[in-house]
């Protein structure tokens, strides 16, 4: 790199749950921290609640050279203030959401709008999603430029590896994740009974269980109700666990789904990949093996995808490769961004 870049990640953690709870982008921020560092550069992850606390962490590290705050959630007027009493600093907003998932939280959209603006008018701003999707959607409608920074995500650990082809006469799915409407949780479980039914096999179909306030109360009842009363087939919750607790849940399924209908990266299919699950997905997870990968509502096509790879030995480390792919590019572009002056990279693809 061309600099000497000091890094700093702030995630915002305003959530009422036990310090053990998985928060998404603090996960992220972990996974980013993780494999920037393994590339040489200096950075560091923290959590903020306020744009006071921005100003305090920076004030503590004044060799910080870049801000990355992990969604747009500082709004105009403290951004602007920051920028003017940070003036080396370059801060980066980066969205993670696409367009579809932002229609609960429109005042996300309004915000990423206002910055476009702000970013024009100072030298030490710039805007960024991890979709080239929303990306192309902000510079098309309103001309303003927007770095494409894809998650990163550590995947330099031991996997476990599937060698053999699923036979167990209980059939154990995850589709894990927040409880929110537009996760499809229960089209998943349908396609999970379905797949057991046809496999004549018992089924355990785990899922995260929170308090999340987008329909998750619903979600958890319409599953509920699914499952009741049937004896060959059970709902287990799964409650919020760290990241590290996560992981061996996730090993212990012997496929995932995560048939979203809006979706940028999704930690939790990584986070099976990681661990030698196979996973049946949306289109929308894009950076997923294309022979993975389902329409929301087509139901059958989930469950003959899904007894494929169950069927198979080869579906895991295809996911792996993909996921490797993924991470060597977009770890690339976050080494290029930090290596030069930030308005040369505005508009890379």
């Amino acid at each position: 790199m061309s600099s000497d870049p000091n890094v700093l990640l702030l995630y915002r953690n305003i959530a009422k749950r036990s310090a053990g709870s998985a928060i998404g982008l603090g996960v992220n921020a972990l996974h980013s921290v993780r494999v920037l560092r393994r590339a040489g550069v200096h950075v560091e992850a923290a959590p903020v609640a306020e744009p006071a606390d921005v100003r305090a962490r920076l004030l503590e590290r004044p060799h910080v050279t870049h801000c990355v705050l992990e969604a747009p959630w500082v709004t105009r007027d403290p951004m602007a203030e920051l920028l003017h009493a940070f003036p080396k600093v370059h801060f980066l907003v980066r969205s993670h959401s696409q367009i579809g998932f932002l229609q609960v939280e429109p005042g996300a959209i309004q915000l990423l709008r206002e910055l476009l603006v702000l970013q024009d008018n100072a030298l030490n701003l710039s805007v960024a999603t991890n979709s080239i999707t929303l990306k192309r959607f902000f510079e098309t409608a309103y001309g303003g430029h927007t770095l494409y920074l894809p998650n990163l995500y550590d995947h330099e650990r031991v996997a476990r590896r599937r060698d053999a082809a699923h036979t167990s006469r209980t059939l154990r799915i995850g589709s894990f994740g927040a409880l929110r409407l537009l996760k499809n949780h229960t089209s998943a479980a349908a396609a999970a009974l379905m797949l057991a039914k046809k496999r004549g096999c018992d089924l355990e179909f785990f899922v995260s269980v929170e308090n999340d306030t987008m329909g998750g109360a619903a979600v958890l009842d319409a599953l509920r109700r699914m499952f009741a009363g049937l004896s060959w087939a059970r709902l287990v919750e799964c409650p919020w666990q760290n990241w590290a607790s996560f992981r061996h849940t996730v090993a212990g399924m012997d496929l995932c789904l995560q048939i979203s209908m809006t979706e940028t990266f999704n930690l939790t299919i990584a986070d099976a990949v990681a661990e030698g699950v196979p996973c049946v997905v949306s289109p929308a997870i894009q950076w997923a093996p294309d022979h993975w990968k389902a329409e929301t509502d087509r139901l059958e096509d989930i469950v003959r995808i899904g007894a494929s790879l169950l069927d198979g030995r080869e579906g895991a480390r295809d996911g792996l490769e993909a996921l490797h792919c993924f991470v060597a590019d977009a770890t690339r572009r976050w080494l290029e961004y930090l290596g030069g002056p930030p308005a040369r990279h505005v508009s890379a693809a």
